[in-house]
């Protein structure tokens, strides 16, 4: 919790000298840390991609800008879909990072893509995916994907 004793010594003398203001700007301000207090720990833990679940897991999903696919899409479907837009997101579009990139968009699996210098890349996952590998891990522009 915030030390409030030395917020409130930063009113001036003219208002710290009437109690009454000052026991409200007490009742205020220990409202307020009590709520930042609440911030901090509760919704880091109800937000998070690995433990959020429905309504949780959609507001994820409005800060990527993807939206969930269907509403009967299940949260782990969802998930995993939101894992790979987040690693997409992060991967800074060299070939050097991108099997760091695979490997937090397709955590577990066997994931490569391979760049065949022709505008065209090879990409494969080991493993059933719950949507098109293009959908998942989208490439620039101009270039074509080869499920590989």
């Amino acid at each position: 919790m915030l030390n409030l004793e030395s917020y409130l010594e930063m009113f001036p003398a003219a208002t710290r000298e009437k109690p009454r203001f000052m026991a409200l700007a007490r009742a205020v301000m220990t409202q307020a840390a009590e709520l930042l207090a609440l911030v901090q720990t509760e919704f880091p833990a109800a937000y998070d991609l690995e433990t959020a679940s429905g309504r949780q897991l959609d507001a994820l999903g409005d800060l990527l800008n993807v939206p969930r696919p269907l509403p009967s899409t299940s949260d782990e479907d969802y998930r995993f879909l939101l894992r790979a837009r987040i690693a997409v997101h992060h991967w800074d579009g060299t070939n050097e990072s991108l099997p760091a990139a695979l490997g937090a968009a397709f955590p577990g699996r066997n994931a490569r893509i391979i760049d065949n210098q022709n505008g065209t890349v090879t990409a494969s996952v080991s493993g059933a995916l719950p949507f098109p590998l293009a959908e998942l891990f989208p490439v620039p522009a101009g270039i074509r994907l080869i499920a590989g």
